[in-house]
């Protein structure tokens, strides 16, 4: 399948999703601040993992592991930057592609209408700080992914581990 396809697949598949998942969020919500971007978190961290831009994924595609394999030297308390290390890959690689990859799934939720842009900007200005620390901290006790809203097996939120990034906090 062409690389222009499997963008527009995954674009939609985005798209649909927010659309899908926008009403459950929107009754979830406990708190707005009045920011742009507040309110987004949960949205926009299944947005990434749906467009394969959480840092596990990243990095189990940079060191072509899988993102199982990833989420196992997590549990056993490796950072983002050893896995990546011991396969080759620095942290600023890690880093850049997580960025690339979250601001591509940004621009398709503006495009989407889900984002405005000045939502999307100080969303991407939130992570340019926060993913190099998440890279380099150790993880979470019982970081295994399928915790609060990782979206994979049978974990679906359902409590036990982390989801996602193993404590990517909101907007990161």
């Amino acid at each position: 399948m062409s690389r222009n396809r499997t963008v527009l697949l995954v674009a939609a598949a985005l798209v649909a999703g927010l659309v899908l998942g926008s009403v459950g969020i929107a009754s979830a919500a406990t708190t707005t601040t009045g920011t742009p971007g507040a309110g987004f978190g949960a949205q926009v961290g299944g947005m990434f993992r749906q467009a394969g831009a959480s840092l596990a994924d990243v990095v189990a595609k940079l060191t072509g592991q899988t993102t199982a394999q990833v989420y196992t030297q997590r549990a056993a308390g490796k950072s983002f930057a050893d896995i990546a290390s011991a396969k080759g890959v620095s942290a600023d690689k890690v880093t850049a592609d997580a960025l690339a990859t979250r601001k591509a799934a940004l621009a398709a939720a503006v495009k989407a209408g889900t984002l405005t842009q000045a939502q999307a900007d100080i969303m991407l200005a939130r992570m340019q700080t926060r993913i190099p620390q998440r890279i380099t901290d150790p993880a979470p006790a019982g970081c295994d992914g399928t915790g609060s809203g990782a979206g994979r097996g049978m974990g679906r939120g359902a409590g036990g581990g982390c989801g996602g990034d193993c404590g990517l906090a909101t907007g990161q």
